[in-house]
């Protein structure tokens, strides 16, 4: 597929000590059908390193004999072993990868390797851990929270997926809304349909659309949906009941960011959650300049 009509060049895999081959597989399944280069980025969690660090802290070993002193240095072991074994998975699941293939140990602040890291060309993907208890850490949470901060798309990949054939969703804001743009763009990768849900500020005559599917041949179908509270996971969820979708892609704002999580668990599915569009100020506009 061509590119003119998605801006995205890397999909960055953010992965943790556990993760699954099929996270993998579908990593290198996107990375193929939209022609992006893949970057597998293995976390470390630092707060064992500095919680070894502080003088008198302690281990429990219910099989070990109680309390011991944390070992530094077998740690570290563990954790060279742990990401060495994620390495070998992800590049034998990356083997066929036509396009670039890359992996990285991250270590330090979550929030400064996305800011160091990510770019605004890139898809974040970030696997929800498969319990309540995974969800609830702190480690996840800080993940979450630096991958919605970088300039990068989000996509949020649900621990057991439904379906991995059928219909790309946009939920579109307004007419123009990037996140259908970029849906358009995985349907056409993936010979899919498009369906736009069609909210308040969405006009279905957009020109846009209509000369992409005069372009591509792109089939589009349009629910609507004037009455959709975005801002609710639920009303969302219950809008794409008798839709068997794939994907479903929105635009980054204060609901997606806290909807899309929930939406990708009630629906099973992953959801990219995309930058909106760049809005310059006036102050920042060309102006005219004078004739004399």
């Amino acid at each position: 597929m061509s590119r003119e009509f998605h801006s995205f060049k890397r999909l960055v895999l953010g992965l943790q000590p556990g993760a699954h081959d099929r996270t993998m597989q579908l990593a290198v399944e996107l990375a193929d059908l939209l022609h992006l280069d893949l970057l597998g980025l293995f976390f470390e969690d630092t707060s064992l390193r500095d919680l070894a660090s502080i003088p008198f802290s302690r281990e429990f070993r219910p099989l070990g004999g109680g309390w011991h002193t944390i070992d530094l240095d077998r740690l570290l072991h563990d954790f060279e072993l742990a990401a060495r074994s994620i390495e070998r998975k992800f590049m034998g699941a990356a083997k066929r990868l036509p396009t670039g293939c890359q992996f990285e140990v991250a270590r330090g602040s979550l929030a400064k390797t996305f800011a160091s890291v990510s770019r605004s060309d890139d898809i974040v993907m970030i696997v929800e851990p498969q319990s309540p208890a995974e969800r609830a850490t702190q480690q996840f949470a800080w993940l979450l929270e630096a991958a919605f901060r970088s300039a990068a798309a989000v996509m949020l990949v649900p621990p057991h997926i439904t379906r991995t054939k059928g219909p790309v969703v946009a939920i579109a804001a307004s007419t123009g809304d990037p996140c259908v743009r970029a849906a358009a763009a995985i349907a056409l990768a993936a010979r899919e349909e498009l369906v736009i849900i069609d909210t308040d500020g969405y006009n279905t005559g957009d020109p846009d659309m209509r000369k992409l599917t005069a372009d591509t041949g792109l089939s589009i179908k349009h629910i609507a949906a004037a009455s959709l509270k975005l801002t609710d996971p639920a009303a969302c969820a219950l809008a794409l009941r008798q839709i068997q979708e794939r994907l479903i892609v929105m635009t980054r704002g204060g609901f997606a960011d806290q909807a899309a999580s929930e939406i990708a668990a009630a629906r099973r599915v992953p959801v990219l959650v995309v930058e909106p569009e760049e809005v310059v100020p006036d102050e920042m506009m060309p102006r005219p300049t004078a004739v004399h």
